[in-house]
């Protein structure tokens, strides 16, 4: 019976013993960094080369040349009628390039063109010189996920969160009957690529 009274009496200690024990609490944050920025350059501009190029004044007949993205594809040249408007190099041109970094690993980029087309104009003539216009573009992945390929609106970097590709097009002789013909010197024009998650 003493004994059993020793029990109770020492579990009734315990008990209470724990009963008494602190709980205690820690604090701590949560937070996140957001990053959806990233570097998008141009590293070299859209180059046509030296041309000899005549546009047609009578009508609206035009030569085209297409400057391809693929660094190792030819520039061909058209015209819906030579006789009236043609192109032919002189000298060959070269593809735009950029580089795009920062990305998240193996993220796919959409690409926005719309803003290559409009007009190649000389950059010093008189009112009337027949100018060029600019559209179709082009895309050739040259390192990322899928170095060395096509793409077409999209482009995914590699495990570095990088890439670099190239955009070509197609420069289109005058159609609205200029009043002259080409003069020899510069023509330019400024336009827009898109990238975007």
């Amino acid at each position: 019976m003493n004994q059993s009274i020793k029990i109770a009496s020492i579990a009734t200690a315990l008990s209470l013993i724990s009963l008494n024990v602190s709980a205690e609490t820690a604090s701590f944050n949560a937070g996140v960094k957001v990053q959806n920025a990233f570097t998008f350059t141009k590293t070299a501009d859209l180059d046509f080369g030296t041309i000899r190029a005549t546009a047609d004044t009578a009508a609206t007949e035009t030569a085209t040349l297409v400057l391809a993205a693929n660094p190792a594809t030819a520039a061909t040249t058209a015209s819906t009628d030579a006789t009236a408007a043609e192109i032919a190099v002189l000298a060959a041109g070269s593809p735009a390039s950029f580089s795009v970094s920062g990305v998240s690993p193996f993220a796919t980029l959409s690409i926005t063109g719309t803003g290559i087309t409009g007009a190649i104009s000389p950059v010093t003539a008189p009112a009337g010189t027949a100018g060029f216009t600019l559209g179709t573009p082009t895309y050739y992945v040259l390192t990322g996920a899928t170095p060395n390929s096509v793409a077409t609106t999209t482009i995914q970097v590699d495990s570095t969160g990088a890439a670099t590709f190239n955009v070509g097009a197609t420069l289109t002789t005058d159609a609205t009957t200029p009043a002259s013909d080409y003069i020899d010197g510069d023509y330019s024009g400024t336009f827009t690529l898109l990238l975007d998650y």
